[in-house]
């Protein structure tokens, strides 16, 4: 199979990087179970998801030019290799639908509640399958286009509670009356696999990115930036919610913004968290479904834009039967997902495989010297 050289700048990948942390995250509300102290538990998970893309960074740059897939076959040979792409193939498409089922609640429970929730699902995947099609370049192009609105329509968000007085700053009180426990629990393991440890997804991206020298450090401010924008988030949340009605809904952020009323004119401003939750939700649903297409290419030995709308067909539908219910859907993610997936493909797997890549490209390196 001949393969096609894709190719984006350091640019598109901080600014994807930070759509896709923000994505569903931003729906659903993250460190719940901190409480009034989410916000420093989202701050504090944001260094280690600094230092968890900097892990993945490294295991790259120690097989130059592989990604995951390839470096399980240099690691484990072929067939050993193969089994775990497979895995990795199911959890990509199983994360893709997941959060594409979060975004598909959000709709038919707030803008579009006649409409069936499966043309909403069928709608967005041929969106993002004709992206694909495309290449990886696309996803980086757009994302380009969007990223200044998404990130100004979260300030604005903020600002415009805040100017309408539905902020209280006092909700954030007392600041850790039980200590660090209960933050260590929100971040262990729910906040450090989720949206954190997603970043395992780029280990499929970051190979194409000119100028490699750069990607730490890019990566490393993408991670920051996304995680700076979540506790700000999170600050606007439970300021405007308080921390326990925040933690009962559905949407925090969504109810949140709809405090906002400014000179009688700017209210019901449903329509704008839809918007930018919808591009972090297409941008993240695109990079597990390029991450899963590029399994099954490894696998197949077949370019993957010929896969796109077989697979994305598969993916929609498993959406909508993923769970019987969005209260379902939301257990599922929090508790059997993030054992039985998350943990293990995020980080059992590839720091199981650490020591091994070492000494393969250490014993490479060492004949190469000899040779010499």
């Amino acid at each position: 199979m001949k393969k096609i050289v894709e190719r984006i700048s350091l640019w598109q990948l901080y600014i994807v990087i930070v759509c896709f942390q923000i994505g569903s995250a931003a729906l659903v509300g993250i460190g719940n179970q901190a409480k009034q102290d989410a916000w420093i538990a989202v701050l504090l998970a944001t260094f280690i998801g600094i230092g968890t893309i900097l892990f993945y960074v490294f295991l790259l740059s120690r097989a130059p030019g592989k990604n995951l897939f390839e470096i399980f076959d240099y690691c484990f040979g072929k067939y050993i290799g193969k089994a775990l792409t497979f895995v990795y193939v199911i959890f990509f498409f199983y994360t893709a639908s997941r959060v594409l089922r979060d975004f598909c609640e959000l709709l038919v429970s707030t803008i579009f509640e006649e409409t069936p929730i499966e043309l909403i699902a069928i709608t967005m995947m041929l969106m993002i399958v004709y992206m694909l099609q495309h290449g990886l370049e696309v996803l980086g192009r757009t994302s380009e286009v969007f990223f200044p609105y998404v990130v100004t329509f979260i300030v604005l968000i903020g600002l415009g509670i805040l100017f309408s007085g539905g902020i209280e700053f006092d909700r954030l009180l007392p600041i850790l009356p039980e200590g660090f426990t209960p933050i260590m629990k929100a971040i262990f393991p729910d906040l450090l696999t989720f949206p954190f440890g997603e970043v395992i997804a780029f280990a499929l991206i970051i190979p194409y990115v000119g100028k490699e020298k750069h990607v730490k450090k890019v990566s490393a401010l993408a991670v920051l930036t996304s995680g700076l924008l979540l506790t700000y988030g999170s600050v606007v949340q439970i300021t405007t919610l308080g921390a326990d009605l925040k933690e009962r809904s559905s949407f925090p952020l969504l109810s949140a913004s709809r405090e906002i009323s400014l000179l009688n004119f700017i209210e019901r401003v449903d329509l704008v968290v839809v918007f930018f939750v919808m591009f972090g939700i297409i941008v993240k649903v695109s990079v597990f479904f390029y991450g899963g297409l590029k399994g099954l290419e490894h696998i197949m030995n077949r370019p993957y834009r010929t896969l796109t709308f077989s697979m994305g067909t598969i993916i929609a539908f498993f959406s909508i039967i993923i769970s019987g219910s969005f209260v379902e859907h939301l257990e599922e993610g929090l508790k059997i997902t993030t054992l039985y997936f998350h943990l293990p493909t995020q980080f059992f797997i590839p720091i199981a495989m650490l020591p091994i890549l070492i000494w393969k490209t250490r014993k490479k390196q060492q004949k190469k010297e000899t040779s010499s």
